[in-house]
């Protein structure tokens, strides 16, 4: 049975990458190019994609979807990304989805890790505050988000209950001393485009697409971009 494609873009960190699944369902993979900007590499990188398996984006119309990797994350990285995506959904009446970084990250946390959770993913750390989003694993086996995410303080975040914290190396040190000293696991997470597929598969069969229009980066806090260009257009 032919399904429809899907093409999943993770750019929200340094390492990006692409994936698509294929009308059997079969998934495959592009990394964007480890030594080029995101806004260099994405488009040829979805072309190489295409071109290996012997299809045209065009094929992405008719019923296939983009999905895009929305944040937290690096600015420009997320930036480039949800451009892109929103570029493909307008030009190839392709439907779109929002993908939560935090699932994407929560798909690289094994069973034999965290079992069932619940877990906390630490995003976009600065100081002591990071982007808290709670997840637990659902009848299907796959992870959701059991709680409004928000900006979280490392001193005061709940984590007795947890059964693994997900953070990379920039979680603050207070949460990493209070996840040693209760005995909490902290896992390194992963962002792979293969990753962000299946959380879009996921949200697009529970038919949570949204409007091109509507798209747009999650930034916790202002970008430091945006703060210096307001800066010195104030001339503060």
């Amino acid at each position: 049975m032919s399904r429809p494609i899907v093409l999943a873009i993770e750019t929200s960190q340094h390492r990006g990458s692409v994936a698509l699944r294929d009308r059997r369902g079969d998934v495959h993979a592009e990394p964007l190019g480890a030594e080029l900007r995101h806004d260099d590499d994405l488009l040829p990188a979805i072309d190489r994609l295409f071109k290996r398996l012997d299809l045209k984006p065009e094929d992405l119309g008719g019923g296939g979807a983009v999905g895009v990797s929305v944040g937290p994350g690096g600015f420009t990285g997320l930036r480039i990304g949800v451009s892109t995506a929103k570029a493909l959904s307008e030009a190839l009446g392709a439907r779109l989805v929002a993908a939560p970084t935090a699932l994407v990250a929560g798909e690289s946390v094994e069973r034999e890790q965290a079992g069932d959770g619940p877990v906390l993913v630490a995003l976009a750390s600065k100081g002591e505050t990071f982007w808290a989003t709670l997840l637990e694993r659902d009848e299907q086996t796959s992870w959701s988000v059991s709680e409004p995410p928000g900006l979280a303080d490392a001193a005061d975040v709940t984590i007795e209950n947890l059964t693994a914290v997900v953070g990379d190396e920039h979680v603050p040190r207070r949460l990493r001393d209070r996840c040693e000293s209760v005995g909490t696991l902290l896992i390194e997470p992963r962002f792979e485009a293969t990753a962000c597929l299946a959380v879009t598969c996921r949200l697009l069969e529970a038919g949570r697409t949204i409007d091109p229009l509507e798209l747009a980066p999650l930034y916790p806090r202002e970008p430091e971009a945006v703060s210096l260009w307001e800066k010195r257009r104030s001339g503060r």
